[in-house]
């Protein structure tokens, strides 16, 4: 692991002065920089009057590979997830949203090979989380460099921002997002929403950190979505899932570029000739990738694990059908598995991959919560069919806002 000692100096711009407005008008994105105002015709700033009103800041960054993994405000949040048992409290103390929490923990395991936060049931209210011994002393080697290097200690807050009047986690959607905003405009209600994947949904849903769960998890064994998984998680006869609305997953792609099936995109994959633009992990999307590898694999005679290692790109992962089109537009990928509705908003040429299911899981001691009843209650409403009506990609059954498993 290599240990960084980063050193930032910040320069204000002047406040006081009408250039100092102008400028910032003119480069919005430029927070601190150095500048001389004599080019602007107003005012000239030397560098010896500079050099006092510098802000020198030093930090340790930790970096494995060329990735960074651990800085401070990560290792805060490491610190606090030991002190309340919830990385949801801990989110709320640190100030940053439970999805960004979920994704720094999943980052460093991830690019560590390590698991450092323990994931139990109890949630907040039985300490439904806690620092591994790994992550225990990971976050020990980070505190002791902080010593060695003379530099503050981990600064914690007391106490934390209230909890949302309604939680919502799981598998990123278009039309949901639409629907929540309904939601907030219609009752006034505070919702939270962290897409995290519906395998972290149901992990949110395990330590008791969230309302709502959304998934859509596909059991290729059975060949039936989310309640398969449930046991994996200790939530069997403990839940309620309620049937939500089909959606339609393709491979999109590139506009330059061409392929007639889907087997075709995964010979390229496997290949070398085209670049992925993958999920992150725990993603239904990024499970069913990855059984379509596994299935192409084995239908060739190919190893697994082999193949996934030369994809490229296959590290590249997003968090969202956004941001996986977004990539391809930008050139930093070719390809990617997305809902069509995504793929249709950026322009991009797909090809079918299947229609899937994408259901909401809720505790049952939490079904009786005044925005969890409105919000079941709102599955059936006129808006949310019109919504699924106006978005590509999308249809419902018969079954849609009725109980499929309790």
């Amino acid at each position: 692991m290599i240990i960084r000692t980063i050193i930032t100096i910040n320069l204000p711009l002047p406040k006081s002065t009408i250039l100092s407005s102008v400028i910032r008008k003119r480069i919005p994105t430029f927070k601190y920089f150095t500048f001389t105002l004599g080019s602007w015709g107003v005012v000239t700033v030397t560098i010896d009057e500079l050099l006092p009103k510098l802000v020198k800041k030093v930090d340790i960054l930790l970096e494995y590979n060329g990735v960074k993994v651990l800085d401070r405000r990560v290792a805060e949040l490491l610190k606090l997830i030991d002190r309340y048992g919830s990385i949801l409290l801990a989110s709320k103390s640190l100030g940053v949203p439970y999805s960004r929490a979920w994704e720094w923990v999943t980052k460093i395991e991830y690019v560590l090979g390590i698991k450092v936060v323990e994931r139990r049931r109890g949630g907040v209210k039985g300490g439904g989380t806690s620092l591994t011994d790994d992550g225990k002393k990971l976050l020990k080697y980070y505190e002791d460099l902080l010593k060695e290097y003379g530099l503050h200690e981990l600064q914690l807050k007391k106490g934390f921002r209230g909890i949302p009047q309604l939680m919502i986690a799981g598998s990123h959607d278009i039309v949901l997002e639409v629907f929540i905003g309904y939601l907030r405009r219609k009752y006034g209600v505070d919702i939270e929403v962290s897409w995290i994947g519906s395998s972290g949904g149901l992990a949110a849903l395990m330590l008791n950190e969230t309302d709502i769960a959304t998934a859509h998890l596909y059991d290729e064994v059975s060949g039936t979505y989310n309640i398969p998984f449930l046991r994996n998680y200790w939530l069997d006869g403990k839940v309620v899932v309620i049937r939500g609305y089909q959606r339609e997953l393709v491979f999109a792609y590139h506009p330059s570029l061409s392929f007639s099936d889907v087997d075709e995109i995964l010979e390229g994959l496997v290949k070398g000739e085209v670049r992925l633009v993958n999920r992150n992990v725990g993603s239904g999307t990024r499970v069913l990738l990855d059984t379509l590898i596994r299935r192409f694999c084995k239908d060739h005679g190919l190893n697994y694990r082999d193949v996934v290692s030369n994809i490229r790109g296959y590290g590249l992962q997003v968090r969202t059908h956004v941001d996986v089109a977004k990539a391809i537009i930008e050139g930093r990928g070719d390809v990617g598995l997305m809902l069509r509705c995504s793929a249709e908003l950026y322009n991009l040429k797909y090809i079918h991959v299947k229609w899937e299911n994408y259901d909401f899981i809720i505790l049952r001691d939490r079904s009786s919560k005044e925005y969890v009843k409105r919000f079941i209650d709102e599955l059936a409403s006129n808006e949310l069919m019109s919504l699924i009506r106006r978005y590509p990609g999308y249809k419902v059954n018969e079954e849609l806002g009725k109980v499929i498993y309790s």
